[in-house]
C-alpha cells in the first residue's frame, strides 16, 4: 500500500495487529487506517484497519470477506499483493505487502506531467494490473492516481476490490455510489452494473492526468463532475499525440466501445518501443525517482531488513564460467558523466548494443562457481568451496522436530518460492516458503526435489540457465535438494558484475538469483543493475540504448543497465 510519509505511532494507536509489529503511521482514508508493519517472519507490510463504525455494519463486513478473499488469490507484478486478512476481527485488517514510494497523484501533483515515453510505459504496467486482477473475477472501481503507487521497478494499483465492499455502506459520494467523481465511469455514476470496461475507463482518465497534471473532467463540486463524465467530453488538451486516440477511446461513453486492458497494453508497449528506438527514456522523471529513493532510505532507516538468511550453494567442481558483453568502445561513457549519473538516480548513462560471449576459459573467474555466492567479485588465487550454510540439525541423533527441515520437506515440483539472493551472497529466507507463482515476489520455481544435490545440474559445465538449487542437510546422510530456477517478468531488475576485461559486463547464475530496486544503485560487490525488458522466444529485443542481451533456457533475456 501507499508510502506516504512516515509518521510516529501515536499513544491511541495499538503496537501489534494480529501477528504483525506496527512502526509507524502511514496514512488514512475513509475505509481506515493504515500503518507500516512487520510481520513475525520480518517482511514489511502495509497493515490496514478498518474504521470502527464500519466494521459495526453486517454488510459491510460480509461483503469485505468476500472481496478480501477474491483480492488474495490476484498475483501480478503490478498489483500490491494481498497477504493477509482478518476479517473477523474487531476491527477487521487487512495485510499487503509495502511498496516505498509515492502515489502517482502525489508524484505529478508535485513535480508535473509525465513524458510520452513514461505516461506509456505506466499505462503498459496498469493494464497487465488490471489483466492480473480481472483474471480473478474481481473489477477495481476505483482506480485513480491516488491508487497506484510508483515503485522503483514499474507502478503497483492499490486497493482492488475492496470498494465494493462499501457499497452497503454510507460511504459513498452523493451519487450513491463508490468511486471518485473525475475518474468514476458513467454507468458507475448512473449505478449500474461495473464491469471490467469501468476499470477502463478509469485508466484511460488516470493516464490523461499522467500526461497533463490534470483531470480529463476538470474539477469542481460532485454533481458538475458527474454531469460532464455522463454528458461531455473530456478535455484531452495536452495529451501526446501518440497516446491521444488510445486514452480517447478509453473514455469512450459506452462501455462495449473501449478497448480492453490487453490492447491498452499492447499499444502502450509499442509507444515505449519506439522511444526506446528513438533514444528516449521511459523511465519516471528524474525528481519523482529521487522520491522513490528517498522513501526507500526512509523505509530502511525505520525497519532494517532482518538478520540474514542462509548462504546460495557452493558448487564445487561445476566451475560457472559468466557470460560476458562488451560495451562498444564509440559508446562508453566518460567517468565524470556516469558518476554523476549514478550520484543521482543511480542510473549509469551507457549505451550497449549486440553482445559477445568471453571465452572464458575452464579456470574460476570473477563469477564462478564459488562466486555464485555474491560475496565477492575476485575469489582467492586457490578458492575454497565453503560448505552451504543452510541450517543444519546439531545433532543427528536428536529426536527434536526440525522445523526448516519439515518447511523443504512440505515443498513440490512446480512450487514457488518468495526467496532470492542477496548482495552479501545469502539467501533472502531462512526456509522456503511457498507463494502463488503470479505473483511478483515469486522469484524461483522448484523444477526437482532430489535426495542429492548434484542432481540439480541439467545444462553443461559452466552453462548460463538461470538454475541453482537450495539444500538442508548437505552435510549428513540425509539431504533434502530444492532444484529452482529464476522465473524472469518484465520490470524486474537484477545485479551484475563487471567482466574479467575492461568495459564488459558479466553475469552467473547466481547473479541471475538476486532481486534488486531498479531506483538504487548496485551494491558492493556489483557494478551493474539489469533491467528485464523481455524474456523472448525472437531473436531481437527491444530497441534501444544500453541493451544486454543473453540466452538462457532457450529463449532470449533481454536486459538494460539502469
Amino acid at each position: 500500500m501507499s508510502s506516504e510519509k512516515l509518521k510516529p505511532l501515536q499513544a491511541a494507536d495499538p503496537k501489534k495487529v494480529g501477528e504483525y509489529r506496527l512502526l509507524a503511521r502511514l496514512g488514512a482514508g475513509g475505509m481506515g487506517r493504515v500503518y507500516l508493519g512487520r510481520s513475525k517472519g520480518g517482511r514489511t507490510v502495509a497493515v490496514k484497519v478498518i474504521h470502527p463504525h464500519l466494521a459495526e455494519d453486517a454488510e459491510f463486513r460480509r461483503r469485505f470477506e468476500a472481496e478480501a478473499a477474491a483480492v488474495r488469490r490476484v498475483g501480478g507484478i503490478h498489483t500490491v499483493q494481498v497477504v493477509d486478512a482478518d476479517t473477523e476481527a474487531d476491527p477487521p485488517w487487512l495485510v499487503t505487502e509495502y511498496i516505498a514510494g509515492p502515489s502517482l497523484h502525489e508524484a505529478v501533483t508535485e513535480h508535473g506531467a509525465f513524458s510520452t515515453a513514461a505516461v506509456a510505459s505506466l499505462g503498459a504496467g496498469l493494464a497487465e494490473g488490471l489483466m492480473a486482477i480481472h483474471e480473478r473475477g474481481v473489477v477495481h472501481r476505483d482506480l485513480k492516481p491516488g491508487n497506484v503507487l510508483l515503485a522503483p521497478d514499474g507502478p503497483r494499483i492499490i486497493d482492488f476490490g475492496i470498494a465494493r465492499a462499501l457499497d452497503a455502506t454510507s460511504q459513498t459520494t452523493r451519487t450513491g455510489t463508490v468511486g471518485t467523481p473525475g475518474f468514476m465511469s458513467p454507468e458507475q455514476l448512473r449505478g449500474r452494473e461495473v464491469g471490467p470496461a469501468g476499470d477502463v475507463f478509469c485508466l484511460a482518465a488516470v493516464l490523461a492526468f499522467a500526461a497533463t497534471g490534470r483531470r480529463p473532467f476538470g474539477d469542481g463540486p460532485i454533481e458538475a463532475l458527474g454531469y460532464r463524465v455522463v454528458n461531455e467530453e473530456p478535455d484531452l488538451t495536452g495529451v501526446p499525440e501518440p497516446l491521444l486516440p488510445l486514452v480517447a477511446a478509453g473514455l469512450a461513453k459506452d462501455p462495449a466501445e473501449r478497448p480492453g486492458p490487453d490492447e491498452f497494453l499492447d499499444r502502450c508497449s509499442a509507444i515505449v518501443q519506439v522511444a526506446l528506438g528513438q533514444d528516449e527514456d521511459p523511465s519516471l522523471p528524474e525528481p519523482v525517482a529521487t522520491m522513490i529513493a528517498t522513501r526507500v532510505a526512509e523505509t530502511e532507516v525505520l525497519a532494517p531488513p532482518p538478520g540474514a538468511g542462509p548462504r546460495i550453494p557452493q558448487i564445487p567442481g561445476i566451475p560457472q564460467i559468466p557470460r560476458i558483453q562488451q560495451i562498444p568502445r564509440s559508446v562508453r561513457p566518460k567517468p565524470a558523466l556516469a558518476a554523476a549519473a549514478a550520484a543521482v538516480a543511480g542510473v549509469l548513462l551507457i549505451a550497449l548494443a549486440g553482445w559477445a560471449l568471453g571465452n572464458g576459459g575452464e579456470s574460476p573467474t570473477a563469477r564462478d562457481a564459488a562466486a555464485t555466492s555474491a560475496t565477492s567479485p575476485t575469489p582467492p588465487a586457490t578458492p575454497t568451496p565453503e560448505p552451504s550454510a543452510t541450517p543444519t540439525p546439531s545433532d543427528s541423533a536428536s529426536t527434536k522436530p526440525d522445523p526448516v527441515r519439515k518447511a523443504f520437506e512440505k515443498i513440490s515440483r512446480g512450487d514457488c518460492l518468495d526467496v532470492y539472493d542477496r548482495p552479501s551472497g545469502e539467501w533472502s529466507r531462512s526456509k522456503p516458503r511457498v507463494v502463488d507463482c503470479g505473483r511478483s515476489d515469486a522469484y524461483l520455481k522448484v523444477f526437482k526435489v532430489v535426495r542429492d544435490h548434484s542432481e540439480c545440474r541439467r545444462g553443461g559445465r559452466g552453462e548460463l540457465d538461470g538454475e541453482l538449487w537450495w539444500s538442508h542437510g548437505e552435510d549428513d546422510d540425509d539431504e533434502i535438494a530444492l532444484c529452482v530456477q529464476r522465473q524472469f517478468r518484465v520490470g524486474e531488475c537484477f545485479l551484475a558484475n563487471k567482466g574479467a576485461e575492461e568495459n564488459t559486463v558479466a553475469i552467473s547464475n547466481g547473479d541471475l538469483m538476486t532481486s534488486w530496486p531498479c531506483g538504487k544503485s548496485a551494491p558492493d560487490p556489483y557494478e551493474h543493475v539489469l533491467r528485464i525488458t523481455a524474456y523472448t522466444n525472437a531473436s531481437s529485443c527491444p530497441p534501444g540504448g544500453r541493451r544486454v542481451d543473453w540466452e538462457i533456457r532457450g529463449r532470449t533475456l533481454c536486459t538494460r543497465i539502469v
